[in-house]
């Protein structure tokens, strides 16, 4: 079984850089909540982020970002390992989506097209990361970039994920440092 701190590295790997509230991942969820997160795991709250979810990681040959139950694993994140900032941030992130999206195609996020979602994410992603490169330490991380990092180890330390999404072995033989890797092969999940 894969604990934690081996799934953080290899989910940071895949995203090409570090996780926001990684160490708390390390050291253990123990954060507060806001009384606004809790507002996260209303049922509809939780659909609509699987919605967000697959927008960034949706259904091709394997399953997407929802089958993989990436809605409900976000609440529990942003309540237990986010600081309250960035918890603020991602509350009113969230919030924010509604208007962006009526600003953007005049209507909102769920009545997107697949295309439209995937524009929308597009633009989104371009800000976040513009946003945190320019942000001081004392700001709170952009809520896209918590959204698409939340989906990304949502869905790769999934059942889904690892299974369906990378090759999966329940028990691997040994090391072989030179094994063939043809491209296109998926990456493991051990």
């Amino acid at each position: 079984m894969m604990n934690r701190r081996e799934a953080l590295k290899r989910v940071a790997f895949i995203m090409g850089g570090t996780v926001i509230g990684s160490s708390l991942f390390l050291e253990g969820c123990k954060r507060k909540a806001t009384k606004d997160v809790a507002a996260l795991f209303e049922a509809e709250t939780t659909d609509y982020l699987g919605e967000l979810a697959e927008a960034i990681l949706p259904k091709t040959s394997t399953p997407g970002a929802k089958e993989a139950g990436v809605g409900a694993f976000i609440p529990v994140m942003i309540r237990d390992c986010y600081d309250e900032k960035d918890q603020k941030a991602f509350v009113e992130g969230l919030i924010g989506v509604e208007d962006r999206a009526k600003k953007e195609f005049k209507k909102g996020f769920l009545e997107l097209t697949p295309e439209e979602k995937l524009q929308f994410v597009n633009n989104y992603d371009k800000e976040a990361k513009e946003y945190q490169g320019n942000k001081k330490e004392e700001d709170a991380n952009h809520f896209f970039t918590m959204l698409k990092q939340l989906t990304l180890t949502g869905f790769f330390t999934s059942e889904v994920g690892m299974k369906q999404a990378l090759r999966y072995v329940k028990i691997p033989g040994k090391f072989d440092g030179n094994y063939p890797y043809k491209k296109g092969d998926k990456a493991w999940a051990i």
